[in-house]
Formats: C-alpha cells, sequence, structure tokens
C-alpha cells in the first residue's frame, strides 16, 4: 500500500468514527429531549437509531484493523492511531449504548405516572421535587453533551491543548451528577421515604430509573476522557493529559 493510498485510507477512517461522533451526540440529544418532553416516540426512535451507531463500529473496527494487517511497516504515529481508533470507537459506542439505555429508561417510567400530590423534599436552600430532580438531570445532560462535542473537536483536529481542556471539564459533569444523586438520596432517605410511598407507591422505582439516568451520563464524561488520552497519545506518544502549566 502506497503512502497516498494509506493517507487516503487514513482519512476515511477518521471520517468514520467522526461520523459515529456525531450520531452518538445526535442520540444523546434525542434522549435528553424525550426526559424533557415525555415524548416517547423520540425515545423509541433513539433505541431503533443504536443498531447504526453498532454497525459504524464495527465498520471502524474493521478498517482499521484491515490497515495494520495489510500496511507494514507503519509508522510510529499512523500505528498510534489506528491502535488508538479501536479504544476510541469503542467509547463512542458505550455512549451510544447510554442514550439507548437512556431512551429504554423512560419507556419503563412510563406507566410510573406520579399521582396528583407529588413528593416534596423540604430543605435550608429549598425544595426538591421530582420536577426539581429532572431539571438537574438536563443541566447535567447538557454539560456531558458539551464536553462530548468538545471532545469530537479534538480529536478531529488533533488538538491536544483541547483534549487536556475536556479533560478537566469532566469535574463539571461529576459535581452536577453528585448534586443530582444528593436530591434522589434525599427524597428517599430514612423518614422521608416512609410517607412518600405512603402517598405514592411508584416513588421508590421513579427515583431509582432517575437515578440510572444519572449514572449514564455522569459515565459520558468518563468516556470522553478516555478518548481525550487517546488523542493526546496519538499526537505525542504519552497519555499525560496534565496541562503543561501544571506539571511540576
Amino acid at each position: 500500500m502506497t503512502r497516498t493510498t494509506l493517507d487516503r485510507e487514513l482519512n476515511e477512517l477518521d471520517g468514520q468514527i467522526q461520523q459515529l461522533g456525531h450520531l452518538v451526540d445526535d442520540a444523546l440529544g434525542k434522549a435528553l429531549e424525550a426526559l424533557e418532553t415525555g415524548d416517547l416516540a423520540k425515545a423509541g426512535r433513539v433505541i431503533e437509531a443504536d443498531s447504526i451507531i453498532d454497525s459504524l463500529r464495527a465498520t471502524v473496527e474493521e478498517h482499521a484493523v484491515r490497515l495494520m494487517t495489510l500496511q507494514q511497516p507503519l509508522g510510529p504515529r499512523d500505528l498510534r492511531y489506528l491502535t488508538s481508533a479501536l479504544s476510541i470507537a469503542g467509547d463512542l459506542e458505550r455512549m451510544g449504548d447510554g442514550a439507548e439505555g437512556i431512551a429504554q429508561i423512560l419507556l419503563r417510567m412510563a406507566p410510573l405516572r406520579p399521582n396528583e400530590t407529588p413528593v416534596v423534599i423540604k430543605e435550608a436552600d429549598g425544595e426538591i421535587t421530582e420536577g426539581s430532580v429532572t431539571h438537574g438531570l438536563l443541566e447535567l445532560g447538557k454539560e456531558a453533551r458539551r464536553v462530548l462535542q468538545g471532545t469530537i473537536k479534538a480529536f478531529s483536529e488533533r488538538n491536544v491543548a483541547v483534549a487536556r481542556y475536556i479533560w478537566e471539564e469532566d469535574d463539571v459533569v461529576d459535581v452536577r451528577y453528585h448534586l443530582v444523586r444528593h436530591d434522589l438520596m434525599a427524597m428517599m432517605t430514612g423518614a422521608r421515604a416512609i410517607p412518600a410511598l405512603q402517598n405514592d407507591a411508584m416513588a421508590l422505582q421513579r427515583v431509582t430509573y432517575l437515578l440510572w439516568i444519572a449514572h449514564k451520563l455522569e459515565r459520558v464524561g468518563d468516556h470522553c476522557g478516555n478518548i481525550c488520552e487517546r488523542v493526546v497519545f496519538t499526537v505525542e506518544g504519552e497519555v499525560d493529559l496534565t496541562p503543561s502549566d501544571k506539571k511540576e
């Protein structure tokens, strides 16, 4: 395989990975819209589209393995890129699974609608309700998508500065996640749970499902961090994402 042919193949592989990233971002966006609006048809479309994400992930892997097999010897950066492509495709596919998982949860929650008297927990800094928790989930989702979009940009541009910045931004996603988790736990902790369940037998199930959604959104940041590590490894041959101005 000539260098010109290899470059063309690498560009094609690059496009496939970016397409995979955009499909995952779109799935996550639609899942969040379904959470916000209760649009179960949209949740269904997220579930159906997951097969396209899975198929494209397999295409990326087959393409990368074929290039590693046919093109010998490979330069160090090309080899780092191709091995990283396998990892990146896996992380993107798992984020797609997370979006599908959120959509599945929304369908399961549909029959568990709260009664006319919602659960309200009073705390020093305000009230906690399922509505306020859902708002927190949507804010968590926005942060997760922002990190995902930044990760796709870092990959497409091979921008290690952006990769390092996005890697640090996972802390923002984690903070949002812990705030949502705190509120969900507060709704079902100790003596508060008894009157809540007496008033609404499905409350505990809904809170559990919402906690699952929060976890799936938090995992987006973790997968993005993995991809950012691969971007830095591809370009620099190392996986230390600590910004240069913070290294001792």
